[in-house]
């Protein structure tokens, strides 16, 4: 099987409530980066551009999953589950496809008081169905974060993060990115330029490690399925 002109298909997911910031700054050069390798095509959306609802706890997304195990048989994985998968119709239709379709998820959100933003903890409840489904598990994934300070809840915010995503069934591959949007990470604007992201140097090694990682694995894990199947 020829895999030399083999490429996966990233999906960078921006949930912050600011347009054109630092964490959708960020996040676009860990997609540059990726793509630099070679072998990886990319795609950033940013949550905003999306109407998404509460979950509302009705566990349709659940008892359909249930039924087709019934059919299929409760050991077989992922749930052949054919459409989507939740009784709300809003833009989490497009965005469960589009996390089917790629190969590798990167979450980034800012530290909002030690954890993340309510809106990225809405779009993650309302993934509930990979949890049970298993759509996901061949799929790697990464989280990103941005503080305001250094050591200010960057690490409860990965931590949350890479939490979710393995909860929904992908391979975490990383520890995370983690950065900062100040001078130093003291808290101090830096006036003269827009993605104060960018002098961090610490955060950019950091960044570069982790999506060399999750490229390797996902291609890594994308051969060696398709050498399976094959």
């Amino acid at each position: 099987m020829d895999t030399k002109n083999l490429k996966i298909k990233i999906l960078g997911i921006a949930g912050t409530p600011i347009k054109n910031g630092n964490c959708q700054y960020q996040l676009q050069e860990a997609l540059k980066l990726a793509e630099s390798t070679g072998q990886a095509i990319t795609e950033l959306i940013h949550l905003g551009d999306y109407k998404i609802k509460f979950c509302i706890g009705c566990d349709k997304c659940l008892r359909k999953v249930h039924k087709i195990q019934a059919e299929a048989g409760f050991n077989v994985s992922p749930v052949p589950v054919k459409e989507y998968n939740c009784s709300i119709k809003d833009g989490m239709q497009e965005l469960h496809q589009k996390m089917l379709d790629a190969d590798a998820i990167i979450l980034m959100a800012p530290v909002y008081i030690a954890s993340i933003p309510g809106q990225v903890k809405t779009f993650i409840d309302r993934c509930r169905t990979f949890v049970h489904d298993f759509r996901l598990q061949d799929k790697v994934a990464m989280a990103m974060t941005i503080g305001f300070f250094r050591n200010a809840g960057q690490d409860t915010a990965l931590d949350l993060m890479r939490t979710s995503l393995s909860a929904l069934g992908l391979n975490v591959v990383s520890y995370g990115s983690a950065a900062v949007s100040t001078k130093e990470g003291l808290g101090i604007p830096i006036r003269e330029t827009r993605f104060a992201v960018k002098e961090d140097f610490a955060g950019a090694v950091m960044m570069d490690l982790a999506i060399k990682k999750l490229v390797r694995t996902g291609m890594h894990i994308k051969a060696g399925k398709m050498v399976l199947e094959k």
